[in-house]
């Protein structure tokens, strides 16, 4: 099974590290004809479509977008990313894109998809609002399918280090959900996650979190680790006989070969305690004796 990836487009104007003049339209269009040579099962796309201006502006460049991926005939998705909400509504992403931005889950014959959507409204103050009120439906899908599951969302939860990213070192808050913890415990706990792919952090990164493979991907669009060009970026998702392996093309280009089943098939132990817990248990019990 293959599955093409995109993510953070961020088509529009200028923005942060963007190169001037740059148009990532091209781009996506090679995408989208790899995806049709290859015959890949499905398209996915992980959010932040435009770089946001005015309601009017968001909404003519992300029509651009949506032109561009309506001339791919296969199976695609679309997930929603925090620039997608700035000016645009919900029911405007979902009648620019033709399809629904609920989360929802799409058979993919030996694996599942959740395409998951929490709000992805970001405060600079605050960050993103919690991700909790949408966990249920997340535990209630994967529990339904014994299948190992993906999970796509435009946030990473894995809570990995910023350390060296350009827009997240200093306001970490900005990479992740304030819960994420609570909603990887909850995930964890079914064992029937596999793989968790997002973007939205610009860069390339796996992280194992209790038998769940956390992936990154980086933006199209970006160039804080490829200057002084953009990165170009999209990958290829394969999965088959007990492995998944992941290609980032571009200028930032990444491969990882990683098993993929679900994480409840090789339980991992839980963390030791503190070591002042671990101290004061013995003489716990020897209270209670």
């Amino acid at each position: 099974m293959k599955i093409a990836i995109v993510t953070d487009i961020h088509h529009g104007p200028q923005s942060h590290t963007k190169k001037p003049g740059w148009d990532g339209l091209p781009v996506l269009e090679r995408f989208l004809q790899r995806a049709r040579a290859e015959k890949v099962d499905l398209v996915l796309d992980l959010g932040d479509h435009i770089s946001d201006t005015s309601h009017d502006n968001d909404y003519r460049v992300a029509s651009e977008v949506a032109a561009a991926f309506a001339g791919y005939d296969g199976p695609r998705v679309h997930v929603m990313g925090n620039h997608d909400v700035v000016n645009l509504s919900v029911a405007d992403n979902e009648a620019i894109f033709g399809q629904s931005m609920q989360s929802r889950v799409v058979d993919l014959g030996e694996t599942r998809l959740l395409v998951w959507q929490p709000g992805v409204q970001l405060s600079r103050q605050t960050g993103f609002p919690a991700a909790a009120p949408g966990l249920g439906w997340l535990v209630d899908a994967l529990m339904e399918d014994e299948r190992p599951a993906i999970i796509a969302t435009h946030v990473p939860l894995s809570g990995h280090s910023q350390i060296g990213n350009y827009y997240f070192q200093r306001t970490p808050l900005h990479s992740t959900y304030p819960d994420h913890a609570l909603v990887r415990e909850a995930v964890e706990a079914t064992g029937r996650a596999a793989l968790w792919l997002s973007g939205h952090v610009h860069w390339n990164t796996v992280t194992n979190v209790r038998g769940i493979q956390h992936v990154t991907v980086q933006s199209m669009s970006e160039r804080f680790t490829t200057m002084p060009e953009p990165a170009g970026a999209y990958a290829d998702l394969e999965i088959g006989n007990g492995q998944f392996s992941i290609t980032v093309h571009g200028e930032d280009p990444f491969h990882a070969r990683l098993p993929f089943r679900a994480s409840g098939v090789r339980p991992w132990m839980r963390p030791l305690e503190t070591l002042e817990a671990r101290a004061t248990a013995p003489e716990l019990e020897a209270a209670g004796a």
